[in-house]
């Protein structure tokens, strides 16, 4: 890890219980797979979606990753829903662990 100090690379294997939480709900690394799985589709958008998926993993297309990243960060305006849930978790490992502090 060039450029870090001994105690940013010892504090960076330290994860936090929201991260730990979020992990469990959200099991991707990559940033547009969880954008997807924060967004709520329609019951009848999602196999037309998952189809665009498809072929754009089939070929390899950076238009349709451009297409379904747009489509998805415009639903995030439009609806908020997952994001709601994710600030949920933050909110619920927080008041925990001050619940736990309490005691």
């Amino acid at each position: 890890m060039k450029g870090k100090g001994l105690f940013d690379q010892m504090r960076s294997g330290v994860r936090s219980e929201e991260e730990i939480a979020i992990d469990a709900l959200f099991p991707v690394r990559d940033k547009f797979k969880m954008l997807q799985m924060i967004n709520e589709q329609q019951p009848r958008a999602i196999m037309p979606w998952s189809v665009l998926g498809l072929l754009r993993v089939l070929y390899g297309s950076k238009v349709l990753r451009i297409v379904q990243e747009e489509h998805n960060l415009n639903k995030i305006a439009q609806e908020r829903k997952g994001r709601l849930e994710l600030s949920e978790v933050v909110v619920g490992v927080r008041k925990a662990m001050k619940d736990k502090d309490d005691d």
